[in-house]
């Protein structure tokens, strides 16, 4: 795997409609078939239940890149996704269906 875009910013609208900035890297295989992104920063800040919060905003950040930057960069990989938790001492991933 290579790293192909590295703290991409990127802007997507939450649940409750505000405009936020999120974070992902891209990792793709040689081949171009498989590839990984790494979200960040999709938490939605303090409040409710986080996990839901958090699992929401990561699905509506997926869709804003699945048509603005993953069609150019990883366009007929298969994709993987793993979203970063906030917070936690370690580094830990949720991976998305």
């Amino acid at each position: 795997m290579k790293l192909v875009r590295q703290a991409h910013e990127f802007e997507y609208r939450d649940g409750q409609g505000i405009d936020r900035m999120g974070q992902a890297d891209v990792w793709a295989s040689s081949e171009g078939d498989h590839a990984v992104l790494v979200l960040k920063n999709v938490d939605g800040g303090p409040g409710g239940d986080q996990r839901l919060t958090l699992l929401e905003n990561a699905h509506r950040a997926l869709y804003m890149l699945a048509s603005s930057l993953l069609p150019f960069l990883v366009p007929s990989a298969r994709l993987d996704v793993w979203v970063l938790r906030p917070g936690e001492e370690k580094p830990r991933a949720l991976v998305l269906p």
